[in-house]
């Protein structure tokens, strides 16, 4: 007869590891959603997509956010926090602009799953399509600008 071994294992990862892998998971569960619903057609993809934002306005609006500024700040902070990105954040309470100078998920993504430029441009386009969705629902405009391969700026500001 086998005795078995109980381990409890705790936490060891530093915060850079938590980071990426947190970075690599989301990835792979947005490239796996973005697919899934592209095989199922544009309003399956949309709806995802729709379904997403609301999730995602809704805990922005649970942490107050009713200006540019707050809303740069809590995306910036979240990305930082969560996946290790590094971005500035500029502005005041009208206008705001979130500057990537690293972009952590981009990166995973990537790594995931390498694409064609054309398929990098749709990628960019998509994230500028949500960048304004969710800006409008906070009541806001979002422009998107895309410097280099891992460089992008957003700003926010009342219409």
């Amino acid at each position: 007869m086998t005795t078995l071994t109980k381990t409890t294992i705790t936490p060891t990862w530093s915060t850079s590891k938590i980071q990426e892998e947190t970075a690599r998971a989301i990835a792979s569960n947005c490239l796996a959603a973005h697919q899934a619903t592209s095989k199922a057609g544009e309003q399956v993809l949309n709806d995802y997509q729709t379904i997403a934002r609301k999730f995602k306005v809704a805990h922005l609006k649970s942490l107050g956010v009713t200006n540019a500024l707050e809303l740069a700040k809590a995306l910036a902070e979240m990305e930082v926090n969560l996946f290790g990105s590094k971005i500035d954040v500029s502005g005041d309470e009208k206008a705001a602009t979130l500057t990537y100078n690293q972009c952590a998920m981009w990166e995973a993504i990537k790594k995931l799953n390498p694409m064609t430029p054309e398929q990098e441009q749709q990628m960019g386009a998509g994230f500028q399509n949500c960048m304004q969705s969710l800006a409008q629902e906070l009541g806001l405009n979002a422009t998107v600008k895309f410097e280099n391969d891992n460089t992008c700026a957003i700003s926010f500001a009342r219409p």
